[in-house]
């Protein structure tokens, strides 16, 4: 049987709308970058297939490198006598992202690796409940070293797949974003009509542009570390 645990997304700012608000106007433009009029469910390519393939974009944006923008906040209630909660189903994998708090206590919760936790607590179901404290995550699944001895409201920082639970949102991506999944979408819809030439220009505009937000969330990263690059002005 399958493990659920009913995981609620915070509310979070979004983007600008701009051009492209949600996926039906990512639609609109392709439909404009490959001029065959209006997509149907009787065209080729159909308008769900492109949908399908903006969505495969979407997801491969926040695989591809370190994505910025993929960082969410849910919230989950803790079972009296539960010990293992899955995680969200766009979870994308633990690391020093992935934050886990008791905001019923204000307490951050200690992240505790494989090992060391099975060494600790070869068997958390046979511990005495208490309130959650030390936890490790196993593949998709969040456990604690011992059952909850009550219901403690835990909210967890991490990353999202990109496979959103609402699958038409785009609000979390800047623009720039949605028009570069836009460009996936294009190429995979020229690939489908096999006009290749076409495909080949717009999926280097794909790639090209992955790359430049790959650049570009390094840059962050080493400013956020305060970093300071030498330059050509104090070079020796």
């Amino acid at each position: 049987m399958a493990l659920t645990t009913t995981w609620t997304e915070n509310d979070s700012v979004g983007f600008n709308t701009g051009v492209l608000a949600d996926i039906a106007s990512c639609l609109t433009q392709v439909e404009n970058n490959i001029h065959r009029g209006t997509l149907s469910t009787s065209s080729s390519p159909t308008s769900e297939q492109v949908n399908t393939w903006l969505k495969r974009c979407k997801q491969e944006l926040a695989e591809r490198h370190g994505f910025s923008w993929r960082r969410l906040y849910a919230y989950a209630d803790t079972v009296t006598g539960t010990w293992r909660y899955a995680l969200p189903l766009d979870f994308a994998g633990s690391g020093q992202e992935t934050r886990l708090a008791n905001t019923t206590d204000d307490e951050i919760l200690h992240l505790v690796d494989n090992i060391t936790f099975d060494n600790l607590y070869p068997d958390p179901s046979a511990n005495s409940a208490k309130k959650v404290e030390e936890y490790t995550i196993k593949d998709r699944e969040l456990w604690f070293s011992a059952p909850a001895n009550g219901v403690t409201r835990l909210e967890l920082e991490y990353h999202r797949t990109g496979a959103d639970a609402v699958s038409s949102d785009v609000s979390y991506l800047p623009e720039l974003f949605r028009f570069r999944i836009c460009d996936g979408a294009t190429y995979l819809a020229f690939r489908f009509l096999m006009q290749w030439d076409a495909a080949n220009l717009y999926k280097a505009d794909w790639l090209g542009g992955v790359e430049q937000s790959k650049s570009s969330d390094t840059k962050k990263k080493w400013a956020q570390m305060g970093y300071q690059a030498r330059n050509w002005h104090n070079m020796v």
